[in-house]
């Protein structure tokens, strides 16, 4: 038992007797009075009490707290939590407990002992299986710790050897040959074979989830010693990009079969996860990792409770409506940008009121009112196309109230933003004579689309990575959003457009039909565009590497601390 819990036990017992010998005190710590002489030493050690044995006959014991056991278990709990202790600390706290220690985190973030940033974020991760997560933050994450054949190199704009240092085409591009790097190995020090693509891959393509799709075409997937052979089935000049893509990640064979794997996914990126629970995700850096070490040994994502106020951590991420909050001091650096997606309307066209993309493109146009004015109190842009530089949806002079359905359910997920435009469309639709229940989904809950056969309206957004082109093409290829939300007719004219663009070896050609799509999605009001986001990091002296994704996070690898 700690020291701490003995000092709670004599507290609650001491009033009743003022004055206790030495066999009193042992009863009530409940040990020998040897153990109790050796536990009220360290406690005076420690100026909790002042203990005075008494000494011969007639003389009697002193004993006197001179310390709140309430005091001092929040310094306990606050040592702990400078000690980067968070799961000691929190451990058998009450909820209310937990809610006020919650409070005193961002006091401790920043940089911690040497080689060791904490950073904090507003939620716990959701599960990291590569072939399921759709959110750009666990995206991040899994490309941190695993890499894929391929990788994409946001520098260059080009995909560069990841895994496999060399591959080889059929001159039909039918057929692959993806040579292994010597020496590979994952986090548990198990060394990355040909085997292990294979189940990988294999378990891509036959796995139900929103990225199956994209890897239906291989058709054989084979491998011996450090070669790894596929046959498609049909022409991808966008196979290098697929296999650099977050769900094409290289994992130990039967990993997936682990009790824990989906919170604690094994990989042979840059850095290992160490820790994943409520109140934190800890990465550290992998020494076998095949290419250059990351330059920081740790990396502790602390889960900071929304609207906390953050202290100077050296890093603040910037989402939403960066521009209203100043940096620190003048002495930091700041990074901006549009994110390269926007946050946008679907409407069910099972819906005999939403049936027709001329009745989908009134009710689009019946919003956006609403919607720019809470853009503008945003400071944001608003959206004319999935991307910033796109411009597929003129606004329209003339706007009437649609013809809605007498009840409408709205779905969105739990993010400050997409709640903001939930109220803001609700709002609207009601003013159009509706009646408007909506539906805040927790996003593990919202991402497997349970909610398609009943929802009436959608609000969601994404974000694409750093692989811009695949990261459209994904959408049109993949289990999008789009599709949860398009009938049978649509998706199969997406089907057909994917595989025109992955059979494109022109570059040019493929980026123009992509847009082409897009722009066909939007006339077609398959999706509405709203508003674009600005993200952002702003960042401290003492931090250096810091470059901006377009996820809105940041290359770990590439982060220092000064001295």
């Amino acid at each position: 038992m700690r020291l701490l819990d003995h000092f709670q036990r004599l507290a609650d017992w001491h009033p009743s007797a003022p004055a206790p010998d030495l066999a009193q005190i042992a009863a009530a710590l409940c040990c020998s009075e040897r153990n109790a002489r050796t536990l009220l030493k360290r406690m005076q050690e420690q100026g909790w009490i002042d203990w005075q044995p008494g000494n011969g006959r007639g003389h009697r014991s002193r004993l006197r707290l001179l310390q709140d056991h309430e005091s001092l278990r929040l310094q306990r709990l606050h040592h702990l939590l400078a000690d980067g202790k968070l799961e000691a600390a929190f451990d058998g706290l009450p909820s209310a407990g937990r809610e006020r220690l919650k409070q005193s985190l961002p006091g401790y973030l920043g940089s911690g002992r040497a080689g060791t940033l904490r950073m904090p974020f507003y939620r716990p991760l959701h599960a990291l299986d590569a072939i399921h997560i759709n959110r750009r933050t666990e995206q991040h994450i899994i490309m941190q710790i695993c890499a894929g054949l391929t990788e994409y190199d946001r520098a260059s704009e080009q995909i560069i050897p990841a895994l496999a240092h060399r591959w080889d085409a059929s001159a039909d591009g039918s057929s692959w040959e993806f040579i292994l790097r010597p020496g590979l190995q994952f986090h548990d020090g198990r060394p990355v074979r040909a085997e292990d693509v294979v189940y990988s891959l294999q378990r891509a393509r036959d796995t139900a989830g929103p990225y199956r799709a994209m890897f239906a075409h291989l058709a054989s997937i084979s491998g011996t010693e450090r070669s790894v052979k596929l046959q498609l089935n049909k022409p991808d000049h966008l196979l290098l990009h697929l296999l650099a893509h977050h769900a094409a990640v290289i994992m130990p064979v039967d990993d997936d079969k682990r009790a824990d794997f989906a919170s604690l996914p094994m990989g042979a990126g840059p850095f290992r996860l160490i820790r994943n629970n409520e109140h934190r995700a800890t990465l550290a850096a992998f020494d076998g990792y095949f290419r250059e070490r990351a330059l920081l040994d740790e990396i502790d994502l602390w889960v900071v409770p929304h609207g906390s106020p953050l202290p100077e951590v050296d890093l603040h991420l910037a989402h939403a409506s960066p521009d209203q909050v100043p940096a620190p001091d003048d002495s930091w650096s700041r990074i901006r940008a549009l994110e390269q997606g926007c946050d946008l309307v679907m409407l069910n066209p099972a819906r005999a009121e939403f049936a027709t993309p001329a009745a989908r493109l009134t009710i689009g146009a019946w919003l956006r009112p609403a919607a720019a004015e809470l853009a503008a109190k945003e400071t944001r842009p608003m959206a004319f196309g999935m991307l910033p530089q796109w411009n597929h949806l003129p606004e329209k002079t003339t706007i009437t109230a649609p013809t809605l359905p007498e009840h409408l359910d709205i779905v969105t997920y739990e993010l400050d933003s997409h709640i903001a435009l939930t109220h803001c469309v609700a709002g609207r639709l009601r003013e159009a004579g509706a009646a408007v229940t909506i539906h805040i989904l927790p996003f593990p809950e919202f991402g497997p689309y349970g909610w398609r056969d009943w929802a009436d309206v959608v609000i969601a957004g994404d974000v694409l990575d750093n692989d811009m082109e695949f990261g459209l093409y994904s959408w049109l290829a993949g289990e999008s959003l789009v599709k949860q939300m398009t009938d049978k007719t649509a998706r199969n004219w997406l089907a057909l457009a994917s595989t025109k663009i992955a059979a494109e070896a022109d570059a040019i050609k493929r980026a123009a039909f992509i847009e082409a799509c897009f722009a066909r999605m939007v006339k077609q009001a398959w999706i509405l565009p709203m508003r674009h986001t600005r993200h952002g990091i702003d960042y401290g002296p003492q931090l250096g590497g810091v470059t901006l994704a377009r996820c809105g996070w940041m290359d770990f690898r590439k982060l220092w601390l000064r001295p």
